[in-house]
């Protein structure tokens, strides 16, 4: 992720507070493809954490990102 798209996350603490993961945990989370999740990240839709050459995803970015494709239906808060 670029300096610039750091800046721009809201609450970066909040995004990465509940952990990151690695691809393959994030592929078995959401039920995307890896193709789907390295293009998400590509375009900035998908904030992520590059160590070396890990990339880990933090578990509220992948939770934001299938939020923001529901439709229609009532969303219950977590408890």
């Amino acid at each position: 992720m670029r300096e610039r798209e750091v800046a721009e996350v809201a609450d970066v603490p909040e995004v990465v507070g509940d952990g990151a993961v690695p691809l393959r945990e994030a592929v078995r989370f959401s039920g995307l493809t890896r193709t789907a999740l390295y293009a998400a990240m590509s375009r900035g839709e998908l904030p992520f954490v590059k160590i070396g050459k890990r990339r880990l995803i933090p578990r509220n970015a992948l939770r934001q990102l299938l939020a923001g494709g529901l439709v229609g239906g009532a969303v219950v808060p977590a408890t």
